[in-house]
């Protein structure tokens, strides 16, 4: 059966709860920058992952 080819590099689904207002304010940063809270935790957390380097 032909198909969508594997992916070669897959994605670690994780379960995040956030504090209410924490949580609100990243929502209101992924609106501004038209993306999702992932994008935002996972920028932040590479810029934080190159400043510890």
């Amino acid at each position: 059966m032909a198909g969508r080819p594997p992916k070669k590099d897959k994605k670690v689904r994780e379960a995040i709860y956030f504090e209410p207002d924490l949580l609100e304010w990243l929502q209101e940063k992924a609106e501004k920058q038209k993306c999702t809270v992932s994008v935002i935790v996972n920028q932040m957390a590479e810029k934080a992952k190159e400043q510890e380097d």
